[in-house]
């Protein structure tokens, strides 16, 4: 059956109304208009510098005010200055590549944790053996998951580790992808009070449209995003912000070298730049500009919907219903303390054979039941809290599929909560 509850936010955003309207507009340009020099006028100087003929032939792309504005409207939108425009490229991987680059770029091991995102923590891997180095991995996961590590413990171990490993950088998610929110605050606070140079690159593609984000209190060097999964752009658009102004030029002129050197490949990334800087490349690459449309509708409706903070609480409260319903049914909720939750909640089931179920065939029993979610190894599902309320009817769909995926010869004793593995 078609999906009725969609839970999977975490792993692809379903597509907000101001972005299909502007896409949907976009089409329409390309397909009746192509490139024209009214579309050159309009990509850069944004709606409002179009002939009213084409404003009113293409009204839903009236949210594009130009490169310079999306990229502006983006660092408000995270509490930063104008002038903090962030990077955009067609791919984060791309950027991850970049910041690694500039993670390592000392020759010094760098920290992460066992809460990185596997193809995030292979870009690290495979930067590390370029500069003849190591990643200094510290282990989290399980003790949050059991409740053994308290705010203040995550801190102190992240500023020993650094110290005992002389590391010259720190990787760490700002929400991991399932669902572990770190206090990124207090870390970065504690480790610029060391006094010594640590790059910190922030993954922060599960906060971004999820939680309220005000990077200009959060000190981190590189903060990785983008906007396909709870922004709601749902096109794939990979978004850097540079949040420390004392590293901020050096980390676009690190990206910009990168670039010209073909080391980074992204087309959409170098086209980006060379609109901003004037300076035209010898080979230029024909760009998929639909993103950035994507993009803008997506700000424009995280706008019209009010504040984050308010989506969030919602968020969190429906979090803590489905734990309730979990216990209801065949399922454990592997709940962290309070201060580590987001709006992910992760459920296992304690029947040993969806254990050692295929996490694909998991997630087709749900969606057979209405609900879209991610599974995981041992049993293991995610759901991605909405911002507004579950209706009854809602509420009753998901109970029903939590009791109904489970097989009949369930155990007598519920079994203890697993640690979920990368």
């Amino acid at each position: 059956m078609p999906s009725a509850l969609y839970l999977d936010a975490a792993r692809m955003g379903q597509m907000t109304p101001s972005t299909q309207w502007a896409l949907h507009d976009f089409v329409r340009l390309a397909g009746e208009e192509g490139c024209t020099l009214y579309f050159d006028q309009f990509f850069r100087d944004g709606f409002s510098a179009w002939p009213a003929t084409f404003r009113q032939r293409f009204p839903n792309l009236r949210c594009w005010g130009g490169v310079n504005e999306l990229k502006k409207s983006l660092a408000a939108f995270v509490g930063l200055p104008a002038d903090a425009r962030p990077l955009l490229a067609a791919r984060s991987a791309n950027l991850m590549k970049l910041a690694a680059r500039l993670l390592f770029r000392g020759g010094k091991p760098v920290v992460a944790t066992d809460l990185a995102w596997p193809s995030y923590q292979r870009v690290l891997e495979r930067e590390a053996r370029q500069a003849n180095t190591h990643i200094n991995c510290l282990p989290m996961r399980t003790g949050i998951l059991r409740r053994r590590i308290s705010v203040g413990d995550v801190v102190g171990q992240v500023v020993a580790r650094i110290v005992g490993a002389g590391a010259g950088g720190l990787f760490l998610p700002a929400i991991s992808h399932d669902g572990i929110r770190l206090p990124i605050d207090e870390i970065v606070a504690a480790v610029r009070q060391l006094g010594s140079p640590v790059f910190i690159a922030v993954d922060g593609s599960q906060a971004f449209g999820q939680m309220p984000l005000d990077l200009s209190r959060v000190r981190c060097d590189f903060f990785l995003a983008g906007c396909h999964k709870w922004f709601g752009g749902h096109l794939p658009l990979g978004i850097a912000f540079c949040p420390n102004p004392e590293t901020h030029f050096g980390s676009i002129a690190a990206c910009n070298r990168l670039i010209d050197s073909s080391r980074i490949d992204d087309p959409l990334l170098a086209f980006l730049q060379t609109v901003e800087t004037g300076r035209q490349r010898r080979f230029t690459e024909t760009v998929n500009l639909s993103p950035l449309f994507a993009c803008r509708g997506a700000l424009e409706d995280q706008l019209i919907e009010g504040p984050l903070s308010g989506r969030h609480r919602r968020r969190l409260a429906n979090a803590h219903f489905v734990r309730r319903l979990a216990h209801m049914t065949a399922w454990i909720p592997l709940v962290p303390a309070e201060e580590y939750r987001s709006a992910s909640v992760l459920l296992q089931s304690t029947d040993p054979l969806l254990r050692r179920s295929d996490p694909n065939v998991l997630r087709e029993h749900f969606h057979e039941r209405g609900i879209a979610l991610t599974a995981y190894k041992r049993g293991i599902i995610r759901l991605s809290m909405p911002s507004v309320p579950f209706s009854t009817a809602e509420a009753g769909l998901l109970i029903q599929a939590l009791a109904l995926v489970h097989h009949p010869a369930r155990p007598r004793f519920a079994a203890q909560p697993l640690a979920l593995s990368a």
